[in-house]
């Protein structure tokens, strides 16, 4: 009896501390498991850039700034001039939500075309900096149920990933909001930021009923209006994953504390697992999981991380620069980040009247198609003992401050059939050849020479094709032979499946 009284007495201590809330402490939040398994496993996720901006569609999703902006050498300076040969300068950036129409967007479409890229969790952009959020928000008015499509695109996104068995995710760019549209008032920012991103003497509209739109609000109600926003959001929709980009480190701590207290606890509420990521230093890596952009590590990391491409030519669609990533490149760097524990975000860019561009879908099929014949050797796998061997070198630049862990000076783009990527799962291996070298070409796995010397090889086998390869263990490591028919979509890569005893 007394052993049971016992039994009940702790485990009514652990249900206690299971039920206790996240405090906005760090130490009460550093409770949060940063990468969840799902997220780990993910290895893949879409979302995109759509907004006010789409309607110039010129240069990049950054119009709203730029045509405010006359002496900015990059960027700016070409969108303020095309802004005012094309429109004039009377012509404001909230005068574009009228005829931000979106009459083609169909929900169901893009998310069956993200589905069928390969992606695991799907999202939507839920406000860029210019301050236009894409849901029915009652704190901000200037938001796409109420005014332009007159659509709540987060909800219609967040309903047809929820009727599959995906992971829901929005994105957040807001912290730069105060600043997008600079004025001297906000100048105290400037040391919070390496760059140089606060210009002086820019004139946006001032009258009052535009405040909210253009940040022309004190810090103190700019920092009220980032969590409102958020807080709405999370209490409505709960996303699986809440992405923020750079600038956050603007807010308050307080708030950015307040913030991840809040979506903690409606997650534990939900029992439901969720990840927030920091890009840069604005929430602790104990607690967020590492987004560096454009970039991969290194080497393999003891923590998954994520890193983010674009589809199109820019972010935001740009009609002037029509192009979309290359399918066979998307897959390498996809084998490359995976390999060193990364989780790869693709973007998408629509047009204002809710289209995806051909380019964009074609090339986002062709990522499917490769992962629905070799997905195995991606999704839910970890590292290996080594991540790859090749020539093509991915170097760290010290001098690129963008991203938190460095960006690649080059190579991302140069990765081949020389190169080879590691990932495990169980007590299998798969070794991704980054293209297809040709029939009967004889390919040496060094790492079974050096750290993996030690396992016993049962089988080889090409995913993707029914014939049987050669293949032998030699001091310069595992010897495989390439098929004598190039199977599916072998361009961008082919992957040996190597049981280990």
């Amino acid at each position: 009896m007394k052993y049971k009284i016992l039994i009940i007495l702790f485990c009514s201590v652990q249900t206690f501390f299971s039920q206790e809330n996240f405090n906005p402490e760090w130490k009460s939040l550093k409770k949060h498991k940063s990468s969840p398994e799902w997220f780990a496993d993910a290895k893949l996720g879409v979302y995109f850039h759509w907004g006010v901006y789409n309607v110039p569609a010129n240069g990049n999703e950054w119009y709203g700034r730029w045509m405010y902006i006359h002496d900015r050498k990059k960027w700016g300076k070409e969108i303020y001039e095309y802004h005012t040969k094309t429109y004039g300068r009377d012509k404001q950036y909230h005068d574009f939500i009228p005829d931000w129409k979106a009459q083609q967007f169909n929900a169901k479409e893009w998310v069956d075309a993200f589905e069928h890229l390969g992606a695991k969790f799907i999202g939507t952009i839920a406000e860029h900096h210019d301050g236009f959020s894409l849901w029915n928000s009652k704190v901000n008015p200037w938001n796409s149920k109420s005014m332009g499509p007159k659509i709540d695109v987060v909800k219609q996104i967040a309903q047809e990933v929820k009727k599959r068995d995906l992971k829901f995710m929005t994105t957040f760019h807001h912290g730069f909001h105060m600043v997008f549209y600079p004025k001297k008032e906000n100048s105290f920012l400037r040391p919070l930021s390496r760059h140089n991103w606060v210009y002086e003497n820019v004139e946006v509209p001032q009258d009052d009923k535009y405040k909210l739109l253009y940040g022309n609000i004190s810090y103190q109600e700019e920092n009220d209006l980032w969590l409102g926003k958020l807080n709405e959001v999370i209490d409505e929709y709960c996303p699986d994953y809440i992405w923020m980009d750079f600038a956050q480190g603007f807010i308050k701590e307080d708030y950015r504390k307040q913030f991840l207290a809040n979506y903690f606890n409606k997650a534990k509420a939900l029992n439901k697992e969720v990840v927030v990521n920091t890009k840069g230093s604005f929430f602790p890596t104990d607690l967020a999981v590492v987004n560096i952009e454009r970039a991969t590590m290194e080497d393999i990391t003891p923590f998954v991380w994520v890193t983010d491409f674009q589809i199109g030519s820019s972010w935001g669609y740009n009609k002037d620069k029509r192009t979309a990533i290359d399918a066979n490149k998307a897959i390498r760097i996809l084998a490359e980040v995976v390999s060193k524990n990364g989780v790869m975000i693709l973007a998408a860019a629509p047009m204002a009247e809710g289209i995806i561009p051909e380019e964009q879908l074609l090339a986002m099929k062709n990522i499917g198609n490769w992962l629905g014949v070799y997905g195995e050797a991606i999704y839910k796998t970890r590292p290996f003992l080594t991540f790859g061997q090749g020539p093509t070198k991915l170097v760290k630049n010290p001098n690129d401050d963008w991203n938190a862990y460095g960006s690649i000076k080059a190579g991302l783009n140069q990765l081949n059939a020389q190169d080879i990527r590691y990932t495990k799962k169980g007590n299998i291996v798969y070794a991704i050849q980054l293209g297809w070298a040709g029939a009967k070409k004889e390919i040496t796995l060094s790492v079974f020479a050096d750290k993996a010397k030690d396992l016993k090889i049962k089988s080889v086998k090409v995913l993707g094709s029914k014939e049987k390869i050669k293949w032998k263990k030699t001091v310069e490591g595992l010897l495989v032979r390439t098929p004598k028919v190039a199977p599916k979509y072998a361009d961008a890569a082919i992957v040996y499946k190597i049981e280990i005893d």
